[in-house]
């Protein structure tokens, strides 16, 4: 739900399901997760998997719980298995499932501070050398340089909250952090859904030049060639759909915030790099298409060329046998 300090809020153009499931019985470091875990279903084909973990203690104790965080074996397997039962419980709602081995895990360390404290100041208390200790899991010191580049995308909406964003992590100092999670969320899924995409269009490009070298045979080309082509298409298409939908999923109408915190989310986690390689390959294997039809459409044109050659000449072999016998 939009909230007084985000009245446009995100709108989904095909809002996820989202359900509440039972948590596991884990623990991480000695602290239980809750015992509710929210599931994010998209229609484009990603799940999102939200885990809390209540937490108090110093920030020693923190970056020590973000290291065991960090790619944690049993909530990949937890998460693994509830993806798994959702797909066999949805059966045919879903287009060819499938359960593909990527993951993107991403921490989020939701505080409140006491009351009347800017978030700022709170965050100068905190230790900037700390705060980037946690934020890139790190046991040990890091430099200057990676304390600052770690902090170095820092966002708030007014004093009494700030949002630190890094690749890995953001640490939020805000009353109302659920709007800015979502939008977190959301960026994440999108760079997974990248990666599937990205793997989808390496398929279709080798099978691509793998059309253009493979056959020698002239008349296996035009059968074969047609198959190649109707799955490349299939392929290119498939491919295509799927960044539309990644692309059009939310919208932040209205909020000027959550477009800005998305933008710098964006940045963290190189969005836009991988925006422009998908569009590089999708007009990479428009073009290879291209070039095979007008190949496919060229061999046709022989090919009827010398029938039509064949037809005349047998009409002249005919005609002149007809002279000759009589």
């Amino acid at each position: 739900m939009p909230s007084a300090r985000n009245p446009g809020g995100c709108d989904w153009s095909d809002p996820p399901l989202v359900l509440e499931q039972d948590g596991p019985d884990l623990q991480v470091r000695g602290l239980q997760v809750a015992q509710a875990v929210q599931v994010r279903i998209h229609d484009f084909g990603a799940v999102s998997l939200g885990y809390r973990i209540p937490f108090e203690g110093p920030m020693e104790d923190l970056a020590a719980l973000s290291t065991a965080l960090i790619a944690h074996g049993g909530l990949l397997q937890d998460g693994r298995e509830r993806v798994s039962a959702l797909l066999a419980s949805m059966g045919e709602t879903v287009r060819r499932p499938q359960l593909r081995p990527y993951v993107e895990d991403y921490l989020v360390l939701a505080m409140e501070g006491p009351p009347g404290v800017p978030a700022r100041d709170l965050l100068a208390r905190l230790g900037e050398a700390d705060v980037a200790r946690v934020l890139r899991a790190e046991p040990a010191a890091l430099s200057d340089e990676e304390v600052h580049d770690s902090l170095a995308a820092t966002i708030s909406y007014g004093p009494g909250d700030v949002a630190v964003i890094d690749w890995n992590a953001a640490l939020l100092l805000d009353a109302e952090p659920q709007a800015t999670i979502d939008v977190l969320a959301f960026a994440n899924v999108e760079l997974l859904e990248y990666r599937v995409l990205d793997e989808q269009l390496d398929v279709a490009m080798d099978q691509a030049h793998a059309t253009l070298f493979r056959r020698r045979r002239y008349a296996a080309r035009l059968h074969a060639g047609r198959r190649d082509m109707e799955r490349l298409a299939e392929l290119q298409t498939d491919a295509a759909l799927l960044y539309e939908e990644i692309n059009n999923a939310l919208k932040l109408l209205g909020d000027q915030f959550l477009a800005r915190l998305y933008r710098l989310a964006s940045r963290r986690l190189h969005l836009d790099a991988w925006e422009r390689s998908t569009l590089r390959k999708l007009e990479t294997l428009e073009s290879i298409y291209d070039k095979l039809s007008d190949e496919q459409n060229s061999r046709r044109a022989e090919l009827l060329e010398w029938i039509i050659i064949v037809l005349i000449a047998s009409e002249i072999v005919f005609a002149l046998l007809g002279v000759l016998k009589s």
